[in-house]
C-alpha cells in the first residue's frame, strides 16, 4: 500500500462515503472507489460492507484506520522536519466562532501579508471538538479555551476574553444567578467552554440553570435575547461586532470564571514553520494592541 492509499482510506472512513471522500480529496468518485477496491484485493479482506449507498467499516477496517492515522501523522511530521523552516503550504487552523469573528481577522491578515506562501484553511468548532481535531491530526493548530492539561500538546497564550451576560434593555442589574431567576439561558451546544464556565458560575452560587436553549451562533444568541427568549452569555468582543441599537443590557460579572484565556495549541513535536509564523503574528498584534490601549 502507498501512503496515498491510506489517505484515501482515511477520507472514506471519516466522511462516511465515496462521494464526500472524493470531494475532500479533490478527486472523482470512481478513482476513490478503485483505490478502495484495490486495497481490499491486495490485503485479501473486506474493509467496508456495502449497504445500498452506505459504506460500513468492518472490524478489520477499523483496525487499519487506527494504524493509518498513526502512519500518516508520522509521514506529515517527517515532511515538516525535512522541509526546513520556511512558512508555506497548507496550514489548517481551528478556532471558536467568537475568536474567528472578533480576534483573528487582524492576526490572519498579518499572517497572509507576511507569509503569502501559506495556504490557510480555517475551521470553526467548540473547544471540545477542536481539541479532538488537533489530537487526531485533522488540524495543525487551534485557538481554544480551557484545553485540558495534556503532555501531547504545546501551547501559548493568545488573548484574553471577558464573558458578559446580556439581557433585554432595562433588565435589573445581574450580579448572581438569583438576579436571573428562572429565565432561560441562551448558549452554544455542549462542548462550548464558555457555556461550561457559565454553568460553573451558577454552581458557584449553589444554583443550576433552569433551562438552557442551544443556539448555533452568537448572532442567534443576541437575536434571541433581544426577542425576550432569556439571557445569554457572550464574549464582550463579540458585542462590538453586533448592532444592538440599545436593545440589550450588558452585565459584566465579577468572578474569575468570567475571564478566559484563549490559547494557541498544537501537537508536541509538530511545531512547523507555519506554527512559528502565526506565533510571531500573535506577538506583533498583541504588542500593537497593548500600545493602543496605553495611549
Amino acid at each position: 500500500m502507498e501512503v496515498s492509499d491510506l489517505r484515501t482510506f482515511i477520507a472514506v472512513m471519516e466522511t462516511g462515503g465515496i462521494s464526500l471522500a472524493a470531494k475532500s480529496l479533490h478527486r472523482v468518485p470512481s478513482g476513490v472507489t478503485a483505490r478502495i477496491m484495490q486495497m481490499e484485493e491486495d490485503l485479501g479482506i473486506k474493509l467496508f460492507l456495502r449497504e445500498k449507498k452506505r459504506l460500513l467499516p468492518t472490524a478489520r477496517g477499523q483496525t487499519l484506520y487506527a494504524y493509518a492515522r498513526r502512519i500518516t501523522a508520522l509521514m506529515d511530521e517527517a515532511e515538516l522536519c525535512v522541509k526546513g523552516m520556511e512558512p508555506g503550504g497548507r496550514f489548517r487552523i481551528g478556532a471558536l466562532e467568537s475568536a474567528a469573528a472578533a480576534r483573528l481577522p487582524e492576526i490572519l491578515a498579518h499572517l497572509h501579508a507576511e507569509y503569502p506562501a501559506i495556504e490557510l484553511e480555517l475551521a470553526i468548532g467548540t473547544s471540545c471538538s477542536l481539541y479532538e481535531d488537533i489530537l487526531e491530526n485533522r488540524l495543525d493548530a487551534v485557538f481554544i479555551v480551557d484545553a485540558p492539561a495534556d503532555e501531547r500538546l504545546e501551547r501559548v497564550e493568545a488573548f484574553n476574553e471577558r464573558l458578559v451576560l446580556i439581557a433585554t434593555s432595562g433588565h435589573a442589574p445581574i450580579h448572581t444567578p438569583d438576579d436571573i431567576g428562572r429565565k432561560a439561558v441562551l448558549a452554544f451546544q455542549g462542548g462550548c467552554a464558555y457555556r461550561k464556565r457559565l454553568v460553573n458560575w451558577f454552581r458557584a452560587y449553589g444554583w443550576e440553570p433552569q433551562h438552557i436553549v442551544e443556539l448555533a451562533s452568537y448572532h442567534a444568541i443576541v437575536g434571541g435575547v433581544i426577542a425576550g427568549m432569556g439571557v445569554g452569555v457572550v464574549p464582550a468582543s463579540v458585542l462590538e461586532l453586533c448592532r444592538t441599537n440599545g436593545m440589550l443590557s450588558v452585565h459584566a460579572l465579577e468572578h474569575p470564571l468570567c475571564s478566559a484565556v484563549t490559547e494557541l495549541v498544537w501537537r508536541r513535536g509538530m511545531a512547523s514553520a507555519n506554527v512559528a509564523a502565526i506565533c510571531r503574528c500573535l506577538s506583533i498584534c498583541g504588542q500593537k494592541t497593548a500600545a493602543a490601549e496605553a495611549v
